[in-house]
């Protein structure tokens, strides 16, 4: 197997071999190498290009590279410095590897003069600090980047080497294990994502404690997360305080607060829900988005409104307003949910949240996003919803949903984040969303650190705390002891409701010998993105600090690189500039519906195709609910879908040849266009025209019987109010085929005889004189009950306590 070669189901040959993790968690931090590895076996020098994911709040700490069996150790430098030495070493003929960050925080890793033959092992060290939630912990390695939706260049701000690419041949391997320490090992520990074997190992000294092994049970893949769940975990607040190495009388204090808040009433909430149905979203995850909307409407009560919007490349409206949460409401949104499809092409989000934070009738600013997330435009989507004042609850759906955006989204607005893997069961994190926000606001929240210490700087509180949620924040201070590092440190906060100031959470620090100033490093790399949060709030003379920052604590920023030059012996160099291998990441299992990682056992996708598709490739699934551009879209489809004996022959020519002459279907001719037959505006407020009652009673008496609508969507498609139609789907329909309630009401509508000055009730005893016919029983009383509810119905107006149901909570 030493000399066996890593091939595409193509038979082309990999670069990239197989990619493994270790890792170690003890308290509320995990330290992980990743080790990706590499073989030429080309013909000539190569260059490797791969961009990889690593989790959101991870810090890379530092790269050792194995080639030729040399061990070699990689060093920060400013960026242009570091990109300079790389391109030097590969003119020279040595070996260059360069790692940096993009935009996105993913990271670019480029490995230049691989030499024929030659293998090489690359090792990434990072940590990352482990925030629990409402006693639950969700720990997750990316190990591939989904195609997004739109410019990765312009949008995305990759650096045209750097973009991600996917190959659906691509098969690498993975493996994974993780020794657990602490806390975390007493919890109930399980993946959704892979097999797994979890087994408890003898600790090695009385202070180690019990400790837990997790490692895959099967063979796997680069295709999805590898996620593992810890739950039943303690509500406990956590601290850690060291000396700084770097700088003399500085130490470091990192505090882990688990908030609790006083007991309260759960608060009333009224939320938009806003699903994505972009093609992305096809297969697995439109079902655990389908699943996840149940959840979240089963967890709404009496005194909670909602509305409902689906979007792709454009945005649909199930309501064009708040509703209450009444059991009709909750009826027809449940229907909703169970037929949503992916099927509205290309996401463009920004615009559905633009759409829908118009809706009218919430006062409280709070928006439910379920999506996979991947789109390029990150940025303008944070900025529109940091500039609503709303606050962003997500769930992030798939294999491989974009934890940046989805947890920027959230964090930046106040909100929180969830994600669930398909198959996994939505409950616990729905349950976490509504304990979010049904809980009162804390504001003005501040944290006292230990007395007698200087302090230097602090990071920021977010702006939403929320009860028995971790937050984690860094201090350096000036001491004169250890022991006043390790002082109590309490987290104060007002909750609304509560007169006084109150302490949410208390830690007293532990205070430890940290060799390898990670507690200092953590400090500054957290220091270093919230100034760059700022943008241009930060005085210049910080932001003129930043790129020394990051250089004197050797962090992986948007100004610094880590880079590695091997200088090679003479008769070892590359007589000539490689050439460039892009290493195409495997496609994330069920992406788009290609496969299904429900159906699917641990292994590569076998229904997958031969074509390679780029990353930014944007995805076309283009038949959309109730729209008049697409029902004109499929007419031109079926004329370019025959043959030319399909095209209609012209009426006179078919006079001329012989032809019999079709008589046509009739169609429904809409009323003419005047004031006491149209409404110039629809009832929720967007510009257009829907018919009034004298209009559609017109439009009745001027067509036959045959074309009245029969459904809600024909309805619809007359112009009659949205509004209107889903008091009769979500009311009157509740108990009754969608036939029997059109045909009803359409019934009642034509018997009024509406002029300008007649009075409603004429219009009712006729309409009571004509039930006693031959029509049934249940259609009659369904048609004395529209016409009750039509009672206050005017020439021009629709009755109140029709269009604002939602209102009078029917």
């Amino acid at each position: 197997m030493r000399n066996a070669v890593c091939k595409t189901k193509a038979g082309e040959t990999l670069i990239l071999e197989s990619i493994s993790a270790k890792g170690h968690v003890a308290g509320r931090m995990l330290d992980m190498t990743l080790e990706q590895r590499f073989k030429d076996s080309a013909t000539t020098n190569v260059e490797v290009v791969y961009t990889f994911p690593l989790p959101w709040h991870a810090v890379l700490l530092g790269l050792e590279v194995e080639l030729n069996g040399e061990t070699l150790t990689g060093q920060v430098k400013a960026k242009g410095q570091a990109r300079t030495d790389y391109e030097e070493a590969l003119s020279e003929g040595n070996t260059g590897i360069l790692v940096s960050v993009n935009h996105d925080r993913s990271y670019t890793l480029e490995l230049g003069n691989l030499l024929q033959g030659e293998s090489c092992v690359i090792r990434l060290h990072y940590v990352q600090i482990l925030q629990p939630a409402q006693g639950s912990l969700r720990l997750t390695l990316p190990t591939t980047i989904a195609p997004r939706y739109g410019n990765p260049i312009h949008d995305g701000r990759y650096e045209p080497h750097a973009v991600p690419k996917v190959s659906v041949s691509a098969v690498y391997p993975f493996a994974i294990s993780l020794v657990i320490q602490g806390e975390l090992a007493q919890s109930e520990i399980g993946s959704p994502s892979h097999r797994v074997l979890i087994r408890s190992m003898p600790a090695t000294n009385s202070e180690e404690g019990l400790m837990t092994e997790v490692r895959l049970a099967a063979k796997a893949w680069l295709d999805r997360d590898f996620v593992l769940v810890f739950d039943q975990l303690p509500y406990a607040s956590q601290g850690l305080a060291a000396w700084d190495r770097f700088d003399a009388g500085l130490g470091v204090v990192m505090a882990n607060f688990t908030p609790r808040l006083p007991s309260h009433q759960a608060l009333p909430v009224a939320m938009k829900i806003l699903v994505d149905c972009s093609g992305s979203m096809n297969g697995d995850s439109i079902q655990a988005a389908r699943s996840a909307l149940q959840g979240i409407l089963a967890g709404l009560g009496q005194n909670d409104r909602f509305s409902l919007s689906r979007f792709g490349d454009t945005v649909e409206h199930r309501s064009k307003a708040m509703w209450k949460a009444a059991p009709a409401a909750l009826a027809a949104a449940r229907r909703w949910a169970q037929q949503l499809e992916s099927n509205l092409g290309g996401t463009e989000m920004n615009a559905a949240i633009l759409s829908t934070l118009s809706l009218p009738g919430a006062e409280d600013k709070t928006v439910l996003l379920i999506t996979d997330g991947e789109i390029e435009a990150v940025d303008m989507v944070v900025e529109t919803a940091h500039q609503s004042k709303h606050r962003f609850f997500v769930v992030g759906i798939g294999t491989s949903p974009a934890e940046g955006l989805l947890r920027r989204l959230a964090e930046e607005t106040g909100g929180s984040c969830e994600f669930v893997a398909p198959g996994e069961p939505v409950e616990p994190s729905i349950l976490r969303l509504y304990q979010r926000m049904r809980t009162p606001a804390v504001t003005h929240s501040r944290v006292e650190w230990p007395q007698g210490c200087r302090v230097h700087a602090a990071s920021d509180l977010p702006s939403s705390l929320f009860d028995g949620d971790d937050v984690t924040v860094f201090v350096r201070l000036q001491a004169q002891s250890a022991e006043l590092l390790g002082q109590n440190v309490r987290l104060w906060g007002r909750v609304e409701g509560v007169p006084e100031e109150i302490c949410l959470a208390e830690i007293h620090a532990e205070f430890i010998t940290d060799e390898a100033n990670t507690l200092a490093r953590l400090a500054a790399n957290h220091r270093y993105w919230q100034l760059k949060r700022r943008g241009q709030n930060v005085p210049k003379v910080l932001k003129k600090q930043l790129p020394a920052l990051a250089e004197k604590y050797q962090l992986v920023t948007d100004d610094t690189s880590l880079i590695l030059v091997k200088t090679r012996a003479e008769d070892q160099k590359a007589s000539d500039m490689p050439e460039i291998r892009t290493v195409e990441g495997m496609l994330a299992a069920g992406w788009g519906g290609q496969g299904s990682m429900l159906a699917a056992s641990i292994a590569p996708l076998q229904s997958r195709g031969s074509v390679d598709e780029p990353m930014h490739s944007n995805t076309a699934a283009f038949s959309v609910w109730r729209t008049n551009r697409n029902q004109a879209a499929a007419k031109v489809d079926a004329l370019f879908s025959g043959d030319m004996d399909d095209l209609e022959i012209p009426a006179f020519l078919r006079k001329q040849l012989g032809y019999p002459i079709e008589q046509r279907e009739p169609t429904w001719q809409p009323p003419a266009s005047t004031p006491l037959f149209w409404i110039s505006a629809d009832d929720a407020g967007t510009p257009s025209k829907t018919l009034s009652p004298a209009g559609l009673a017109e439009g009745l008496k001027k067509n036959p019987q045959s074309v009245w609508p029969k459904t809600y969507a024909e309805l619809d498609s007359i112009a009659l109010s949205q509004r209107l139609i889903e008091w009769l789907d979500l009311v009157i329909g509740q108990q009754h085929p969608e036939k029997e309630v059109v045909l009803a009401f359409l019934e009642v509508m034509s018997r009024m005889d509406f002029t300008v000055r007649q009075a409603i009730s004429g219009a009712l005893k006729k309409i009571t004189a004509v039930f006693e016919g031959d029509v049934p029983s249940l259609q009659r009383e369904l048609q004395e009950s529209i016409a009750n509810a039509l009672k206050d119905i005017t020439a021009t107006n629709w009755p109140a306590g029709v269009l604002d149901y939602a209102e009078f909570g029917q």
